[in-house]
């Protein structure tokens, strides 16, 4: 792979891995750069990732640190796996769509639109799915350097427009920022599919360059789509993942202990849970608050039926479909990671149905992601 082109941070940030890597001593730390692309005031870059650094630093005696520099300055969404990789950058998130010939096998899952499970439920599901139903998942992260660690599911997505779009018909002719699942669901309901990323996004709603954009409450807010998307057709449209939401660059990985590797996973467990409960419900919901208020955003009555109907056809042939797509990749057999994560699904909805759905259930979400899931995985295998 050729080495993506980066700013002058990210010598800084090879520099950092470089001396990572060398001999150490007692008092010697091995410090690292975890680079997620989106913004500084995010969630995951605002709660999450400060808190999960303080706690390994804690742990482990201060022998390894992490430092956080958000926003895509050192990698943007497609170029963070070239980069962690790489060992440009140490640590960064992930997602397939922008790379499925990289990942194909995680992109089948990704690629897997669900319409009637919530973000906690999916989060487990999905995340067994990566990690214990998915020998080609873990193999193609080896293949490209990278340990994977952590990840999580949206919330249901709805679709933010420029314009009123209350039905599927209206839709028709229309541009809307899907990748992945939702590029095939937008154009059988005739619209105009654009595969942008998130950051792309904002100034493509700005000029016209898109009339919707397909995704969660928060980004709304957190990237600014309220700003020009001011019409919510209220009706949830289903939602994707997983992300990876700590790529950690192999060569750093393997210079870790045992017991430093398994400090990193019972984070991993609890980003998890936060990123579900946390960010895609509790902020999620404030966002959408938040923008109805501030940005005069409004909700649209939608045609619920026409939706279902839309969603119904849809369902009913995306297995067939991804199978499909994955093959073109080069996966042996997606059929038996999307039945596993079908059957995963009704799992975890059975696991998850007395968890709290704000936080305070982020505790006894966290084991059971840890119980059912990382407990279960070997450190020294990733």
């Amino acid at each position: 792979m050729k080495h993506v082109k980066l700013l002058a941070a990210g010598a800084i940030a090879g520099a950092a891995f470089a001396a990572a890597m060398a001999p150490a001593t007692p008092a010697q730390a091995k410090e690292f750069i975890n680079a997620p692309w989106p913004p500084a005031m995010s969630h995951v870059n605002r709660v999450t990732w400060p808190k999960v650094i303080k706690e390994i630093s804690k742990a482990t005696n201060g022998k390894v640190k992490w430092r956080l520099v958000p926003g895509g300055s050192l990698a943007n969404p497609k170029e963070s796996f070239q980069a962690t990789s790489n060992g440009l950058i140490q640590g960064a998130l992930g997602i397939s769509t922008y790379v499925p010939n990289l990942v194909p096998s995680l992109n089948t899952i990704y690629s897997t639109i669900v319409f009637d499970q919530d973000v906690t439920t999916a989060s487990g599901a999905a995340m067994e799915t990566f990690y214990l139903n998915c020998p080609t998942c873990l193999e193609e992260f080896k293949k490209i350097n990278i340990a994977p660690l952590s990840g999580w599911t949206s919330s249901q997505y709805y679709l933010a427009c420029r314009s009123p779009y209350p039905s599927v018909a209206s839709l028709k002719g229309k541009r809307l920022r899907a990748t992945g699942g939702y590029s095939e669901l937008w154009r059988m309901a005739g619209a105009v599919p654009v595969a942008a990323t998130l950051p792309e996004a904002v100034t493509l709603l700005q000029r016209g360059g898109l009339d919707c954009q397909n995704g969660v409450h928060t980004w709304l807010k957190i990237f600014g789509y309220g700003d020009f998307a001011k019409n919510i057709t209220n009706f949830p449209v289903g939602l994707t993942g997983p992300a990876i939401g700590w790529m950690i660059n192999r060569d750093a990985w393997k210079t870790l202990t045992r017991s430093e590797k398994l400090i990193h996973m019972k984070q991993a467990a609890w980003v998890t849970s936060m990123q579900a409960l946390s960010d895609f419900t509790n902020d999620n919901n404030k966002s959408l608050k938040f923008v109805m208020e501030k940005k005069k955003v409004k909700l649209i009555k939608a045609d619920a039926a026409g939706f279902k109907a839309l969603f119904a056809k849809y369902d009913g042939e995306q297995r067939v479909r991804n199978i499909a797509n994955a093959k073109k990749f080069g996966v042996a057999n997606p059929g038996a990671i999307i039945d596993a994560y079908k059957k995963n699904l009704v799992k975890w909805a059975k696991l998850t149905k007395d968890i709290p759905r704000t936080l305070a259930g982020v505790d006894a979400f966290t084991d059971l992601v840890w119980t059912h899931i990382y407990s279960k995985v070997d450190p020294d295998t990733l």
